[in-house]
């Protein structure tokens, strides 16, 4: 389907060779299956593993690691791991299609399941977080091992001043942006074709394409986007770009309703609730519409022990933004409490107004302020929790 979506749009295609990227990627996954490090540094993404989220992670670790100095044998292996299992790596569609063009195959990627058998055998880990700076509940026995942070969410973590190495979080609209000034100031030689057009093309999808309408870029992104630019030996062509990363997101042609509930979704826990937040590439209505989608939403919460589910949708174009938000839950009083506080929280930041779908134990509403994103709604969650 998307290769179909590509030849239509007939995007200019750029050939880019097996880079040092690629070969520090390959030697990072040798490293951890075949040795056993003594050193061990891993530099892990979110567990929703957007492409901001693995580009983040894959090439900030590539920068560490070349910062270090040769044979030294203070040195550290370091390892960038994707902070999701293996057998999920299809649903991420601008992920796979993304990494894949610029030369890394999913041989070349570590997953987090296979974190834990390295965390055994390595006798001195530490961990930086990229693209999020509070951890999910299953990886709470991590925290001590947290060095470093690298983010451009708001700041939620508890004790931020325990962080040995720092945090560093900045209101950007991708932490692409960052990675990619850390390496401008550091090590900028790293940029080739394959590092610089990674990052760029992961920045425009985030910012939708620079778009100042949809109020997700800053000036600090265009400019960094304007120094890759220069690192590349081709001009990029934003709007295929765009066109391209957003045709490879929304191809979700081969997956079930279930599998989009799993393909971008962060869960949020407390008081023995868990709260499950998707974002779906394509609006909620239209999920709403496929057949048995009651059925499997009511099997998701109970397989993975949610509580609420509350669907995310968006709808993508070159002139707009759009976004629908749902509340699932069959526990009604829940379901009423938790749309309550996103319809008033923050003076009702959303902007929430009922529509007139009807789903069973679910509430459906457009969100006018399109420029709000998860990022604004997972705080929203975690606040209320602590309310309760």
């Amino acid at each position: 389907m998307i290769s179909l979506l590509l030849r239509k749009l007939n995007f200019s295609q750029v050939v880019i060779k097996m880079s040092k990227f690629c070969n520090f990627l390959a030697e990072a996954k040798t490293t951890l299956v075949s040795s056993c490090p003594q050193k061990l540094h891993i530099i892990l993404g979110n567990e929703a593993c957007d492409l901001d989220s693995a580009v983040s992670s894959l090439v900030y670790a590539f920068l560490l690691a070349s910062l270090q100095k040769g044979d030294d044998e203070e040195n550290w292996a370091i390892v960038p791991s994707l902070n999701i299992q293996q057998e999920d790596y299809p649903l991420k569609t601008e992920v796979s299609y993304w990494l894949s063009k610029h030369g890394v195959t999913q041989e070349h990627i570590i997953f987090r399941n296979e974190l834990d058998l390295a965390r055994e055998k390595a006798l001195d880990v530490k961990l930086t977080l990229v693209d999020h700076n509070v951890q999910a509940i299953n990886d709470k026995d991590l925290e001590p091992l947290v060095v470093s942070i690298l983010d451009h969410h708001k700041l939620e973590r508890p004790n931020p001043e325990n962080v040995r190495d720092g945090i560093r979080i900045e209101m950007v609209g991708s932490c692409s942006t960052l990675v990619a000034e850390e390496v401008l100031e550091k090590l900028p030689d790293i940029l080739d074709n394959t590092t610089a057009s990674l990052l760029y093309g992961t920045i425009i999808l985030d910012t939708v394409n620079l778009n100042k309408e949809a109020k997700r870029v800053t000036a600090k992104d265009i400019e960094v986007c304007q120094h890759l630019q220069s690192r590349m030996n081709f001009e990029p062509n934003n709007n295929d770009i765009f066109k391209e990363l957003t045709a490879a997101k929304s191809d979700v042609s081969n997956l079930t309703s279930e599998e989009l509930l799993r393909k971008d979704v962060k869960v949020v826990e407390g008081c023995d609730l868990k709260i499950a937040i998707p974002s779906i590439p394509m609006s909620v209505k239209r999920y709403l519409e496929q057949p048995g989608v009651s059925e499997t939403l009511k099997h998701h919460c109970a397989k993975h022990d949610y509580a609420v589910i509350v669907i995310m949708g968006i709808t993508i174009t070159e002139e707009k933004v759009s976004r629908d938000i749902a509340v699932y839950s069959v526990n009604d009083e829940l379901k009423k409490k938790v749309t309550h506080h996103l319809q008033s929280a923050s003076d009702g930041i959303l902007q929430l107004e009922p529509m007139d779908i009807s789903v069973e134990c679910g509430l459906v509403y457009i969100q006018k302020n399109h420029a709000a994103s998860r990022k604004v709604v997972l705080p929203l969650i975690r606040e209320w929790l602590c309310q309760m």
